[in-house]
């Protein structure tokens, strides 16, 4: 009687994944070896048991005790390397689906937690693109159901913005003007945060000029007439002459309280400015603190004649020489002037330009408001009018709570 060798399941089990080592497999028959290839995972009812003695061995041993905090070691030491830097969660932002959709998968098998803190992920963060990956909206610009984020704008809010960021009136204004030009004509009550961030989604922003330099914030006053800022910019035509505008600003209303466009640099047309501004805005024996550059046009006998004058209350500063700051604030002022206005046209001539500042000027003072301060026009600013700090945070409360209700009473696909 021909006698048949028993094999252990686990040589089985090697066969069948192909790691049989080639001494089983040159002693075992080739049909044999076929047939354990061809049966099914769960023939042998607890084979799984036999992993986990294999693993209680393995963790018992010293070796894999050693490796085992090598491998934390190195997934501290990458989860510091990734907390120093914004790229992984960058990378992760943009795959987003891919992230989400393998975790939701392995959900029972892994620590969802323990990975979003190794890949530095806050757990809220993950909820949300959660949200955008299985309830998408497409009526939403946040493809975000709106029954279940009842916060976002509704779809005549998106419109209002839509329609502002795309006005030819306001082709010249920062999104921070729009804003608060909406909210004082009552027609959108949203955070500025909410505009940067539907104009971004909307794809709304608008082709900037890039900008030479910053400038850092100067002294700043509490009221206006206290502080004027003088200076020269230069604005090249297309003629190639160089054109040159003389300015005269408040410190704390940012008001541009006379402008010149000459094609030379003299003392005379300088201080002849200022004269002009002095007369119209300031009162009999009213003091007054001028802070110019120290260019010849600024520092002449004619400038120390004019601001000497016993008619008059002016103290003259030279910036970083009298006093320990520089004209930054006049000289931001220019930037404005130049890359939200100017530098979005051309001009063929001197007259050209001077028509032009002829509207900028009164756009900029009586039209724009600024978000510095806080809402108001500089003209406003300078005449002293206040800004309604209640009566705004009362419109914005009211705004949300119509928001939610709003859009709770929409239906989609997902609802």
């Amino acid at each position: 009687m021909k006698k048949y060798r028993a094999y252990h399941t686990t040589i089985k089990q090697l066969a069948k994944r192909n790691t049989l080592p080639c001494i089983y497999a040159s002693s075992i028959d080739r049909t044999t070896l076929w047939r354990w290839k061809q049966e099914s995972d769960d023939k042998y009812t607890g084979s799984k048991l036999q992993e986990v003695e294999v693993l209680e061995s393995f963790i018992s041993r010293k070796e894999a005790q050693v490796m085992m905090k090598t491998y934390m070691k190195v997934v501290l030491s990458l989860g510091s390397v990734i907390s120093g830097s914004t790229t992984l969660y960058r990378l992760l932002q943009q795959n987003k689906e891919g992230l989400v959709q393998t975790l939701h998968k392995y959900r029972g098998i892994i620590d969802i937690k323990l990975v979003l803190r190794l890949l530095k992920v806050p757990v809220s963060v993950f909820h949300y693109w959660k949200n955008q990956v299985f309830y998408k909206c497409k009526t939403s610009p946040l493809n975000l159901c709106k029954r279940f984020y009842p916060l976002q704008l509704t779809d005549n809010e998106v419109s209002v913005l839509k329609e502002l960021v795309s006005s030819e009136q306001f082709k010249y204004w920062p999104i921070c003007s729009i804003y608060w030009y909406a909210a004082r004509e009552n027609l959108l009550h949203i955070s500025l945060a909410t505009w940067y961030k539907y104009v971004h989604i909307l794809g709304l922003n608008s082709a900037r000029v890039s900008k030479k330099k910053s400038y850092p914030t100067g002294i700043v006053t509490r009221a206006p007439n206290q502080i004027w800022h003088a200076d020269i910019t230069v604005v090249k035509s297309l003629d190639g002459i160089k054109n040159y505008v003389y300015l005269l600003m408040d410190n704390f209303s940012r008001y541009i309280i006379n402008w010149r466009v000459e094609p030379i640099v003299t003392g005379e047309i300088r201080v002849q400015t200022i004269m002009d501004g002095y007369r119209e805005h300031m009162g009999q024996n009213q003091d007054l603190q001028l802070i110019i550059d120290g260019g010849p046009e600024n520092n002449n006998h004619k400038m120390d004649e004019y601001v000497n004058s016993s008619e008059i209350n002016i103290r003259k500063l030279v910036a970083l020489k009298d006093v320990p700051f520089s004209n930054s604030l006049i000289e931001a002022q220019n930037k404005i002037l130049k890359y939200r206005y100017l530098f979005k046209c051309q001009y063929q001539d001197i007259r050209a330009l001077r028509n032009a500042l002829e509207w900028i000027i009164p756009d900029y003072n009586n039209q724009r408001p600024h978000n510095s301060l806080k809402g108001l026009t500089p003209y406003e600013a300078f005449t002293g009018k206040a800004f309604d700090i209640e009566g705004h945070s009362v419109k914005m409360k009211q705004s949300r709570q119509n928001r939610i209700t709003e859009n709770k009473k929409r239906l989609c696909a997902i609802c």
